[in-house]
């Protein structure tokens, strides 16, 4: 028996193979190995090197966040001392190995409860987490109300203090002498993902619809260089055209506002315009936002300002 038992391990050690364990927040078909059961520390269970051999379980697995979600894959092998060496075994040779050494295989499945069941309830409990966080956060950008007199102001305030933008003056896009901007009341800017969004507020009672258009293709080319003049890196850019009116336009007006839409396809960016008439409060939009519509439409509604609210100058 002892001479079969060798010339067994010596034929799989030709054999041996290498685990691979894939480190990283995210983990695809990396091979872990644990521990079956202990052979005694004799030459019966001894490679010809002389190294001892146990009973383990390999397996590969997914993980997330070092989380395991998904194990597959799972088979018999022989651990060698060396880190991730080992051979495989099949399961009669298994059978043979317990027997002569007097010992028991447990029970499958040979993971723990950790790697089995546990790990997707974590998973699935951040993840539920993650969406009533993402959730709560939309709806207090949904709920923010202004206190400020004027849809103007509010509008300014709704993108800057409840949405993350910061401002930039329109001097920002005077570079090498430019003229100005006619119109242009402020910029907004924001790193959404990979992406870099701008807003650019127009104010309509100082401009005319025939010098938009006609300032329009300088506005663009000064836009696309807006995220060098930051410095901020992404792969798409999406400008924003606020054109807010205190008196409702007419038909005719946003429909050539409209046409002011455009994509350069080889700068990535993309020129969406958008009509604030804060008279009949209504946002006419050529394409889906962001901030929202519903966000955004807070700005027609004043907050209430509570007494309680209020400091007395005279006690501060």
């Amino acid at each position: 028996m002892k001479n079969i038992f060798l010339l067994l391990l010596f034929c799989l050690l030709i054999t041996a193979n290498i685990s691979h364990a894939k480190a990283g927040l995210i983990s695809f078909g990396g091979e872990n190995i644990i521990t079956l059961v202990e052979l005694p520390d004799d030459e019966r269970f001894q490679t010809p090197e002389g190294d001892n051999v146990d009973i383990g379980y390999i397996y590969k697995s997914v993980e997330v966040l070092f989380i395991p979600l998904w194990n597959y894959d799972g088979r018999f092998a022989g651990m060698l001392p060396e880190d991730d060496l080992y051979i495989d075994l099949m399961p009669l040779e298994v059978e043979a190995l317990t027997l002569e050494a007097g010992v028991t295989l447990p029970d499958a499945p040979y993971l723990d409860f950790w790697h089995r069941i546990g790990g997707k309830i974590v998973f699935l409990v951040l993840c539920g987490a993650l969406a009533v966080y993402m959730r709560h956060n939309i709806r207090k950008k949904e709920a923010y109300f202004s206190t400020l007199p004027t849809a103007r102001e509010r509008l300014k305030d709704i993108l800057i203090n409840s949405n993350g933008f910061v401002e930039l003056a329109p001097s920002i896009l005077e570079t090498d002498g430019s003229a100005k901007v006619e119109g242009l009341e402020f910029i907004a800017a924001q790193k959404y993902i990979n992406s870099v969004i701008s807003i650019s507020v127009f104010d309509m009672s100082k401009v005319s619809i025939a010098q938009v258009q006609a300032q329009n293709e300088q506005l663009v080319t000064r836009l696309v260089e807006l995220k060098k003049v930051l410095g901020m890196k992404s792969q798409n850019t999406i400008h924003y055209l606020y054109f807010t009116f205190d008196h409702s336009p007419s038909n005719a007006d946003i429909s050539e506002l409209k046409k002011l839409r455009q994509r350069k396809i080889t700068k990535a960016s993309h020129f969406i315009p958008i009509v604030v008439d804060f008279d009949a409060q209504i946002i006419d939009s050529t394409a889906s936002m962001y901030p929202s519509k519903k966000v955004l439409q807070n700005c027609f509604i004043q907050a209430e300002i509570h007494p309680d609210h209020v400091t007395d100058p005279a006690s501060a």
